[in-house]
């Protein structure tokens, strides 16, 4: 089959970035935001209705699982319950991100695609003595809101960037191990076939 290329370039991804008029679309009760009101519309082409809204319990129990993979204490939940301000779930969102436990939670799966692991595995698996410093650096670049940007950099080219102070080049250096982490076989390889493996780990 022959590829349509003018057919190809409709595709909306492909299509200028525009703003689109949200004064345009009719209100909706269920709408808060302007994204809202874009569902709604879509929804109301599809004939369909939104749910009603989940039960302060129950949206408490939704942000703790999703934001720190905890659910959360009696006491916790009964504050929450208690508390009828406004400003009250945000709040709580505000402390689940200032959590340690936000980074631990989301690192995971960071680490999950770095191949994070405190050993080679593979047929020869050994250890990766001081591993546990870059699952540690993972976790504090999330926690301290490390922009995306500056947290690809440092694990690339951490040794290649400046550092201002003795302890940000240390942490450079340490954020590198993105590169040497991974399930690598050492046994019954030439050093070359060894240092292709990691390199295609790598990329």
């Amino acid at each position: 089959k022959q590829i349509d290329w003018a057919k190809a370039r409709e595709l909306w991804s492909l299509q200028p970035v525009k703003k689109p008029d949200a004064a345009q679309l009719k209100s909706s009760p269920w709408a808060r935001t302007d994204i809202d009101r874009f569902v709604a519309d879509r929804w109301k082409a599809q004939k369909l209705q939104p749910v009603a809204d989940a039960p302060k319990s129950q949206l408490l129990r939704r942000a703790y699982f999703d934001l720190i993979g905890l659910p959360p204490t009696a006491e916790q939940l009964q504050a929450f319950l208690a508390d009828d301000s406004p400003q009250a779930f945000t709040k709580v969102i505000d402390e689940l991100l200032a959590s340690p436990r936000f980074g631990e939670r989301w690192g995971r799966h960071w680490l999950d695609v770095a191949r994070y692991a405190d050993s080679t595995g593979r047929a020869w698996n050994a250890p990766f003595t001081y591993a546990w410093r870059y699952r540690d650096w993972v976790i504090a670049a999330l926690n301290r809101d490390l922009p995306y940007d500056e947290f690809l950099a440092q694990q690339l080219a951490g040794d290649l960037l400046p550092a201002t102070t003795a302890v940000q080049r240390r942490e450079q250096l340490i954020a590198t191990g993105f590169l040497a982490i991974g399930a690598h076989d050492l046994q019954n390889l030439s050093f070359e076939q060894f240092k292709f493996d990691v390199i295609d780990d790598q990329i």
